[in-house]
């Protein structure tokens, strides 16, 4: 077989599953996706292949994502800008949601291997994914974990990587359940420090509308500033 057979192979055999579960391919399978009536959330998989130097095999990449209509929406009245108005709630890489993996393991696909990698993916998917499915079924239950733990939802999940989701409470979440998950976060993780700092620049009257910053929290802490979320 082809790498294109390979994938599309593997893609239905990943697949299977979730089909049963309700989610909906598209795509030729590369996109699987349900819809959560009762939270208004969209679960996402995204398949995508890599292609080898050998034609027979593909490399794959797995992208993980919740979407969001209402947070798109909301998003375009706060921020009055289609660019910022996004639908997506949470977005991960399948390597970043998963344990180091040994140097010798290999996201290639092959006709030899096809049988192996569905079965090692497939125990990735169900017990890594699967789980962070599972939290954005009730929006009232992913509201009070997010403001007790953040926004990683296993010990794999970089604390620099998926900061505190100030957009996705401050569309879903009362403005008091805001201030006290954000409030948290910065306490867990050691950042109050850094957040007063940020908020401390931008109340100078010397604040020029930026801050001198490419890091990930400091551009959180900028936004709290603007909801006019408090540190405590």
């Amino acid at each position: 077989m082809s790498g294109k057979q390979v994938f599309l192979q593997f893609i239905q055999n990943i697949s299977t599953p979730y089909l049963h579960e309700g989610f909906v391919a598209t795509q030729k399978g590369l996109i699987l996706k349900q819809r959560i009536e009762s939270s208004d959330f969209e679960l996402v998989l995204k398949f995508h292949a890599i292609q080898s130097e050998v034609k027979t095999s593909v490399q794959l990449s797995c992208l993980v994502m919740v979407v969001s209509e209402q947070l798109k929406a909301w998003r375009l009245q706060k921020y009055r800008s289609k660019d910022l108005a996004v639908d997506t709630v949470f977005i991960a890489n399948l390597n970043d949601v998963i344990p180091a993996l040994p140097k010798k393991f290999s996201w290639e696909i092959n006709s030899k291997n096809l049988d192996d990698q569905t079965a090692v993916f497939s125990e990735l998917l169900s017990t890594y994914v699967n789980p962070i499915f599972e939290q954005f079924r009730s929006r009232e239950a992913l509201i009070a974990y997010t403001i007790e733990q953040g926004w990683r939802f296993n010990v794999n999940m970089s604390p620099k990587q998926f900061v505190y989701p100030l957009d996705f409470m401050a569309c879903f979440a009362s403005y008091e359940e805001n201030c006290l998950g954000f409030n948290n976060f910065i306490k867990q993780e050691g950042l109050v420090g850094q957040a007063r700092r940020i908020y401390k620049e931008m109340s100078s009257p010397k604040y020029k509308g930026y801050i001198r910053s490419d890091a990930i929290e400091d551009k959180l802490f900028q936004q709290a500033y603007l909801h006019k979320i408090p540190i405590w």
